[in-house]
């Protein structure tokens, strides 16, 4: 069942881009997914970062899958090893993904993959929006939470920790481009909402 709930949580957010990108590219004619055109040498290593992590994912699900062993980097914690962790693992993914849907449904055709040095996009402060700046990160940062109480072991764990970090020097990228493209809007959107969690970060 922890198998099953994992792929389930993968396919789910790999399906969910894929149907938002081509969506995107049926309506407008413009592709969201920008990071490939990237030029910018940090963005460039965000685009072969997420393909690194994407592979190491696959790798992942396949190792605990099989239940092989090595060393205790595929054991789990005991405190968290059962099927009501298995299922809450399960409901916290599917609580991200469905805050990445509706995130990715209020931006509308401002939804990008990357930075657009090329294409202005509206500032989007509506919805989830006027809560936190990064509902879609959030709902990531949920999904591999989920997966880490399904499969509680040290490389999830660690896959976790790198996904964060990642993510946070790519928000912080976006931040000083918004900067750049809205300017004060922006900067006193910043000062109202919070980065994930209203009223703390």
């Amino acid at each position: 069942m922890e198998t099953i709930y994992v792929v389930v949580l993968f396919l789910a957010y790999a399906g969910l881009w894929a149907f938002k990108r081509r969506g995107q590219m049926k309506s407008t004619g413009v592709d969201p997914d920008v990071l490939g055109a990237a030029t910018s040498s940090v963005q460039v290593f965000f685009a072969h970062a997420t393909t690194v992590l994407t592979g190491a994912m696959v790798f992942l699900i396949t190792a605990h899958g099989s239940g092989i062993q090595y060393f205790s980097l595929f054991s789990r914690f005991p405190l968290l090893d059962g099927p009501v962790y298995d299922h809450a693992g399960f409901l916290a993914g599917i609580a991200g993904l469905a805050l990445c849907f509706i995130a990715q449904r209020q931006m509308k055709t401002s939804w990008r993959v990357g930075i657009d040095e090329r294409t202005r996009t509206d500032l989007v402060d509506t919805g989830l929006y006027r809560f936190i700046r990064n509902p879609t990160y959030l709902g990531l940062f949920l999904v591999c939470a989920g997966t880490w109480i399904i499969w509680p072991t040290w490389t999830i764990a660690l896959f976790g920790i790198v996904f964060y970090l990642l993510l946070e020097v790519q928000v912080r990228c976006e931040e000083d481009f918004l900067l750049r493209t809205h300017g004060d809007m922006y900067r006193a959107y910043m000062e109202e909402t919070k980065r994930y969690i209203p009223g703390i970060y």
